[in-house]
């Protein structure tokens, strides 16, 4: 029986080249998965599209690699921006709200204990600051600064000026009646505030308590001042009982109603609004001012630092309060005296012609001329910028004056108002 042929062996031998090429093959189409797996994690872990972008390869999440010393596997810290060093952060410039915040703190330093004095309460509300000028650059300010009165008081409000300059990481403040405000307005830019106008203002700042006294009381040449309505009308005088001494402050009321300057100067305004109410002060030049609260259309075109004469009109009585107080019974001017470091007492001015006084308990104001006396609530007439007399009264107030709020006849004031001057003066009145 023949043999059958069986399985034709191979001859051993290495794999063929089809065979090398076919596993070359699988190796390298796994290598090129896992890549490409490894890619699109990578792409979904650091938020990048899978596949192509609109720009560059790495260009959404650049890895900025390590610095020299460096953690391997952390990013390397950005440079701090301006004011993220470990020290004080470095401003970013002038800031007008933070110099309102540190005027406010200087304001109550420096006028708090004078304001509770005067108001017989302590403060209720934060000082008002407005901004006078400001320099272009915002690295100059001048402006005001007022403590708001009680409701429970009617003094005058406790007020500054102040002035301020940037320096390159705080501002530079100071009130008036201080060193530091004056050297301020001694560098200040003419652009910002004329020369004229810094040295009425240093004046101001820098006249002493006894100086004061002198230009108003007449030991000294002052500024002929005059009673704040026309000359040869009379009006009404009050003061508040409630007053600390010394006596500050006096209110008048009557005429046309019309608010005139006592005396030559310069005018700025104080808790200004936007209906022309303010506490309106006139620095005059010998450096002692005159202030007129309640007082309501102050003029637009008086523009605060504009010159006004003696006789201009500042305004007309009224009884607001844009700087606080006790509301007032009738439209009327609150008149007083200041220099840059407080108010100046009213105890022997000459003022209008006439020399005022008061008496201590209760606080009252009153005005001589002669053997003239005028006592709270009766007619003073303005007789001008002339001195007291020491012998003849002034001639009677016409027996038709305009009543209190200016509208018509008024009776004649009561008999102990207007009366001859006793051997012992005012404190036999009752």
């Amino acid at each position: 029986m023949p043999q059958r042929p069986g399985p034709r062996a191979r001859p051993r031998g290495g794999r063929g080249p089809s065979d090398r090429l076919g596993i070359g093959a699988i190796v390298l189409s796994t290598a090129v998965g896992l890549s490409l797996l490894g890619i699109a994690e990578r792409a979904l872990l650091e938020g990048g599209p899978i596949g192509g972008s609109s720009g560059p390869i790495g260009s959404q999440r650049a890895i900025t690699p390590p610095k020299p010393g460096g953690v391997p596997g952390q990013p390397s810290q950005q440079s701090p921006r301006p004011g993220q060093t470990g020290g004080p952060a470095a401003p970013d410039g002038p800031d007008l709200r933070t110099l309102a915040a540190q005027v406010r703190k200087l304001t109550l330093a420096q006028r708090g204990a004078a304001a509770r004095q005067v108001y017989g309460a302590a403060p209720s509300r934060a000082p008002v600051v407005g901004a006078t000028r400001t320099s272009a650059d915002k690295t100059w300010v001048f402006g005001t600064t007022a403590i708001p009165v009680p409701e429970s008081s009617a003094a005058n409000p406790e007020v500054a000026f102040y002035a301020a300059r940037w320096t390159g990481r705080e501002w530079q403040a100071g009130l008036s009646g201080g060193r530091l405000f004056s050297d301020l307005l001694g560098a200040v830019p003419t652009d910002v505030m004329p020369a004229a106008e810094a040295a009425a203002l240093r004046r101001y700042a820098t006249v002493t308590e006894e100086r004061a006294a002198s230009l108003v009381n007449g030991t000294r040449t002052g500024d002929a001042l005059m009673l704040p309505w026309k000359v040869g009308e009379a009006w009404a005088m009050t003061t508040s009982d409630g007053s600390a001494r010394p006596l500050a402050s006096l209110a008048f009321s009557g005429g046309d109603g019309r608010v005139l300057a006592s005396g030559d100067g310069r005018l700025y305004r104080f808790c200004a609004d936007s209906a022309g109410r303010a506490m309106v002060m006139v620095i005059h030049p010998s450096g002692v001012a005159t202030t007129y609260y309640r007082v309501r259309g102050v003029p637009a075109k008086l523009r605060d630092g504009a010159a006004v004469e003696q006789g201009d009109t500042l305004g007309r009585t009224g009884a607001d309060l844009p700087c606080g107080g006790a509301p007032a019974p009738r439209a009327e001017v609150a008149f007083g005296v200041r220099r840059g470091g407080g108010t100046v007492p009213l105890e022997g001015a000459r003022i209008g012609g006439w020399t005022f006084r008061e008496r201590a308990k209760p606080l009252v104001g009153f005005a001589e001329r002669g053997v003239l006396q005028v006592l709270p609530g009766g007619l003073l007439a303005n007789l001008g910028p002339v001195p007291p007399a020491d012998d003849a009264p002034p001639a009677s107030p016409l027996p038709d004056v305009p009543p209190l709020d200016g509208s018509g006849p008024v009776a004649a004031p009561a008999p102990a108002a207007i009366q001859k001057r006793s051997p012992i003066g005012a404190n036999s009145q009752q």
